[in-house]
């Protein structure tokens, strides 16, 4: 059996697509791009290829593979499954006119997709009805069942009591993920004796997994972080302000706190102050400090 996974982006993307791991037998290679590297370290890959190198991904077709789970939504990529030999083809390709189409295992995730064939504002609408978690979806794309089948970045969680991290950056295309109150947040857990450390990113991807990997709980937003924190089996305590808080699944380790704006911004790609101010503090220092009681 030998599958080939393609998903080069975004970073946390790629993190949760690795829930798919845990069902897939035989060899597996990954086309994906030189910066999610470190997020992909599970020996259950066999062979990682990096768009950047044009001479490993022509290499591919030389090799039959048996499962093709095309799982990005870049044209110039898609071009390439011509060039590829395989039996079945799980999720999306580019019809004659190079248009974007999906298989119908990949239904109901490419529905919400900027591929959806129901266009931008159908497919926001799918978006913002659903209620199963992408790592639910992807599990049962394979024809599978889920049953909390975790991230697997090949890391070994770390077990470190008594310290929080707090990841405020916000980048990407939704400035509004961005919370006012990190800040003083990190103020009141030091009134009260905790450890806090702010875990920006670092030089590199893998010495932010490290950083992540020694808090015992993590509070962040939608963010990249908060993907890592999951795969490391962190306790998390994240923010949802626009961004839908029903994708990510909790493994009983998260807990969500959502803005009373979500609704009214939903997927808003402009900058709120209304919103980045509308989780009470005080709601998200209870929440830690109840995660900092919790045994897993």
């Amino acid at each position: 059996m030998r599958t080939l996974i393609i998903k080069t982006g975004a970073l946390g993307d790629v993190v949760r697509t690795t829930v798919l791991l845990n069902e897939i037998e035989g060899d597996i290679y990954w086309i994906t791009k030189k910066n999610a590297d470190d997020l992909l370290q599970s020996d259950k890959i066999t062979k990682k290829i990096f768009v950047e190198n044009m001479n490993d991904v022509e290499s591919l077709k030389d090799i039959y593979f048996d499962i093709v789970l095309s799982l990005e939504e870049d044209k110039e990529i898609l071009k390439s499954l011509d060039k590829f030999r395989f039996g079945k083809l799980i999720g999306v390709y580019l019809d004659k006119n190079e248009n974007f189409d999906y298989t119908p295992e990949g239904k109901e995730w490419f529905d919400m997709s900027l591929a959806s064939i129901y266009g931008k504002d159908g497919a926001d609408s799918l978006k913002k009805k659903n209620r199963k978690s992408h790592a639910q979806i992807f599990i049962e794309m394979l024809g599978k069942e889920f049953n909390g089948q975790e991230y697997d970045m090949g890391y070994e969680p770390k077990i470190c009591s008594g310290v929080i991290g707090i990841i405020s950056e916000c980048k990407g295309i939704w400035p509004s993920k961005a919370w006012s109150g990190y800040e003083t947040l990190k103020k009141l857990l030091e009134d009260e004796g905790y450890e806090v450390r702010n875990l920006g990113m670092k030089p590199t991807l893998m010495e932010h997994i490290e950083d992540i990997n020694s808090c015992e709980v993590v509070v962040c937003g939608d963010t990249l972080g908060m993907h890592i924190a999951l795969a490391l089996k962190k306790k998390v305590v994240s923010l949802f302000n626009c961004t839908s808080p029903y994708e990510i699944y909790d493994y009983g380790r998260m807990t969500k706190i959502v803005s009373y704006l979500y609704e009214k911004l939903y997927y808003s790609k402009e900058f709120h102050e209304e919103l980045v101010n509308s989780i009470p503090v005080k709601d998200v220092l209870e929440a830690v400090e109840k995660k900092m009681i919790e045994k897993l």
